[in-house]
């Protein structure tokens, strides 16, 4: 048997009818909506600081060199030694100027001999001038002579003074309390009181490091916030606490090559724990300045890059920033916000660049 199935035909639908929906199927998604707590950028004054590096200096350095010529006999001090101010560093021989002052001396006894003599003429041609047993021309010579052997004196002494003071020139002594911090020579050398154009003319170096200073340089371009005075605090590497100091000398003068200017802050320096030459870090606390500040939590990312929610016709619009921090729930804008801005401070749901927003109800 064959059977022969005939399907029945429905007539076509009207063209422009709608046809009803699939059970279960939504015909038109819902937009998001993130319930947001938003912030305004305010501005604030806060404590500024210049941040400038340089290197330790000892208050003065004396390169001490023969004050009287000749060889050096004995040096009294070594490279770390500290010394108060008159104690001996070295001496040059001394038989030359023992003997010049020996010499000295004997000149001066005899003019001193010589003045005895004059004077003795005189006392006893003046009783004779007034009588007349004495002609005048003798008298005025015998007056003569007696300047003369006192201005001998005179001349003699000198020479003594300056030769006493020449043999106790062959003594070094330094001229300030200090530390030795060079020894240039050792015994035996010949060392000239003078420069000779030959090198180094020192015997040993001394640097008065009981008071010390840093040596600073900063942008010219920080010079209008740089003044005498100023307070901040030195880093000095390998020392953990840092020194309270501040500005007391200002360089008039800009380098033409670095384009820095210098400045000096100094410190007392007990012990000369801190040495000259070590480097040196200043935070200088400088005039404050206004500063654009937003709540921590405003921030979003990570790293460089950092990024606010601005509320824009009731969206959320990402805009990148630069930030420092200032504390734990505080940080500065340095750029990408203005004041007045309205910032998503936080967000019911994760933002995204044009997401719908509205405000949380109070």
């Amino acid at each position: 048997m064959i059977l022969i199935l005939v399907s029945g035909c429905r007539d076509a639908e009207p063209e422009g009818q709608a046809v009803p929906a699939a059970a279960g199927v939504t015909a038109e998604v819902e937009t998001r909506v993130v319930q947001v707590e938003t912030v305004s950028a305010e501005t604030v004054m806060r404590d500024d600081y210049l941040i400038a590096s340089g290197t330790i200096a000892a208050k003065q350095t004396s390169n001490i060199g023969a004050l009287a010529e000749g060889v050096v006999e004995q040096i009294f001090v070594r490279v770390g030694d500290r010394v108060r101010k008159g104690d001996p560093l070295f001496r040059t021989r001394q038989v030359d100027y023992q003997r010049s002052l020996v010499e000295a001396e004997a000149m001066r006894d005899v003019a001193l001999a010589e003045v005895r003599r004059a004077q003795t003429l005189v006392d006893r041609y003046t009783p004779l001038e007034t009588k007349g047993v004495v002609s005048p021309v003798v008298f005025d010579d015998a007056k003569t002579a007696l300047e003369v052997a006192g201005a001998n004196l005179r001349l003699g002494e000198t020479k003594v003074e300056t030769a006493k003071q020449a043999l106790g020139d062959t003594t070094v002594r330094a001229p300030f309390d200090g530390a030795i911090t060079a020894r240039y020579i050792d015994e035996g050398v010949f060392m000239a009181n003078r420069f000779s154009g030959m090198g180094n003319s020192a015997v040993v170096q001394v640097q008065e490091c009981g008071i010390a200073a840093a040596i600073l340089f900063a942008p010219e371009s920080e010079l209008a916030r740089l003044r005498l005075d100023l307070k901040g605090h030195l880093y000095v590497d390998g020392r953990s606490d840092p020194i309270e100091s501040q500005i007391l000398i200002l360089n008039d003068r800009v380098d033409p090559t670095s384009r820095m200017v210098e400045f000096r802050m100094a410190f007392a320096n007990p012990d000369c724990a801190v040495k000259a030459g070590q480097s040196v870090r200043a935070e200088v606390e400088v005039d404050p300045r206004s500063a654009t500040v937003l709540p921590r939590r405003a921030i979003q990312g990570t790293g460089e890059d950092r990024y606010v929610y601005l509320v824009t016709n009731a969206q959320a619009k990402r805009r990148p920033v630069k930030i420092t921090d200032i504390d734990a729930d505080r940080v500065e804008i340095l750029d990408g916000l203005t004041i007045g801005e309205t910032v998503v401070l936080t967000a019911s749901e994760p933002l995204y660049d044009g997401v719908r927003i509205e405000l949380t109800p109070s």
